[in-house]
């Protein structure tokens, strides 16, 4: 090995640290920490211990109105769906009405069973947790919804109170966002589903509309007050069902009546049905109306090409 090697592999040798060195000869690495991951601010909870529903709130004026309004007296059977903070439920207790208000955020459900536990305890108020969806709430008729419930369970909620409740409510009045309102009432060329049964069953309509600072926290959308009275003579509720099964099927796409009855009913019985009904075959569903899709139902159910439907009563 040359000289020149020689000096080289003595110095890189006099640089390398054994690895059984003690702690003190080994190099110091100085490695930088990582950062803590960024969070959130803690959300701040709201006055009835957080809002896990994301409801929106009623003003207590324009909820004493809305009783008013609704004609509420002493001995009222009312159910109230999402009563947050207790504006609408001081009102139906201060009428004199019997309530029963089902809430699904545990912290409102808290502050509620404190802030009115001489009403719970009395008998006048019945306070459920849960969901409205799954409660069956016991009331005899004549009994009636006056609430302001969560938007998103608009359609639903409604559509089980008049599809599924045995007895059926005789009124309903809802705070809801306005597109669902009209949506709910429908009109002459402008059905929904779910207009097809309110009509079916009774009268809807859009009482007013409401600005969306009634509501806290303030709405992102128009609000409005609709409400629902129930008929005499309102198809049996087994009948409403099956005419319901129908409407799934016809609103299951952009369809012509036509095309959403491919094999249910034949052509002949189509044009028959629109020309006694006064609708188009080529036409969307939303222009037939109620009647004509209580006279279409009745008609498949003759005919054996739609099953009657049962259903277990629910309340």
């Amino acid at each position: 090995m040359s000289e020149f090697a020689l000096r080289r592999s003595s110095a890189y040798q006099s640089r390398s640290i054994h690895p059984l060195a003690p702690q003190a000869d080994r190099p110091t690495i100085h490695t930088p920490m990582p950062r803590p991951p960024r969070s959130s601010p803690p959300p701040t909870p709201g006055p009835a211990s957080g809002n896990q529903a994301h409801q929106h709130d009623l003003a207590d004026g324009p909820a004493l109105r809305l009783v008013s309004e609704a004609r509420i007296t002493a001995g009222s059977r009312v159910l109230e769906v999402g009563p947050g903070l207790g504006a609408l439920t001081t009102g139906l207790l201060a009428a004199g009405a019997q309530v029963v208000a089902i809430e699904r955020d545990p912290g409102r459900v808290a502050r509620l069973r404190q802030r009115f536990a001489a009403q719970v305890a009395s008998g006048q108020l019945t306070l459920l947790a849960g969901d409205a969806l799954q409660l069956a709430a016991a009331l005899e008729a004549p009994w009636r919804v006056l609430a302001n419930p969560p938007f998103s369970l608009t359609a639903p909620l409604v559509r089980r109170w008049l599809l599924e409740s045995r007895p059926a409510p005789m009124a309903i009045d809802l705070v809801l966002q306005r597109e669902a309102a009209l949506k709910l009432t429908g009109g002459e060329g402008a059905h929904t589903r779910s207009s097809i049964i309110s009509h079916l069953c009774g009268t809807p309509r859009v009482v007013r509309h409401l600005p969306r600072d009634v509501v806290t926290p303030p709405s992102r959308v128009d609000l409005a007050i609709w409400s629902h009275r129930r008929h005499e003579d309102c198809p049996p509720a087994d009948e409403l069902v099956t005419i319901d099964r129908l409407l799934d099927l016809a609103f299951a796409g952009p369809h012509t009546m036509s095309e959403a009855l491919r094999g249910l009913a034949t052509g002949v019985q189509i044009r028959r049905q629109a020309a006694e009904q006064g609708w188009q075959a080529d036409a969307h569903p939303r222009t037939v109306s109620p009647a004509g899709w209580r006279s279409l139902a009745r008609l498949l159910v003759t005919c054996g090409r739609l099953g009657a439907a049962t259903r277990k009563p629910r309340r």
